[in-house]
């Protein structure tokens, strides 16, 4: 017997994976290939921030509405194009719908979110001193 397919919670996991910690690394390489040391710092620095803070209060957050929030704000910055910022931005909101659309709980999202806030104004912070 044949299971039946939800297509919408399909295409809502395909969107969280973009928050995930494969897409977060596979970024970091990307980025690596970018020879660009201090970029790259910027990145790793806001991993190592993003993920000390989580593991303390996973119970917390929904660890993609944040990671992924990290992985645009400094992509974004890189790029610095509206076109990816309005992109990313599209793609940001549908991860956040799809955690909606799988129920995740709705304080946990923005907990995820506001963590990933603070981990890009804190790492951009410190990078803009250098």
């Amino acid at each position: 017997m044949k299971k039946s397919v939800d297509v919408w919670k399909n295409i809502a996991r395909d969107f969280i994976a973009l928050g995930s910690i494969p897409f977060f690394i596979l970024v970091l390489v990307r980025i690596w290939i970018l020879d660009q040391p201090l970029y790259l710092a910027q990145f790793i620095l806001a991993g190592i921030f993003f993920f000390g803070g989580f593991l303390r209060l996973r119970k917390n957050m929904v660890l993609y509405s944040g990671l992924s929030l990290v992985i645009l704000f400094f992509t974004g910055v890189h790029y610095a194009d509206q076109r990816f910022w309005i992109f990313g931005s599209l793609i940001y909101v549908g991860l956040i719908g799809g955690l909606y659309y799988l129920e995740y709980d709705k304080n946990k999202i923005w907990n995820g979110v506001l963590w990933g806030a603070i981990i890009c104004f804190l790492t951009n912070y410190l990078f803009s001193k250098i």
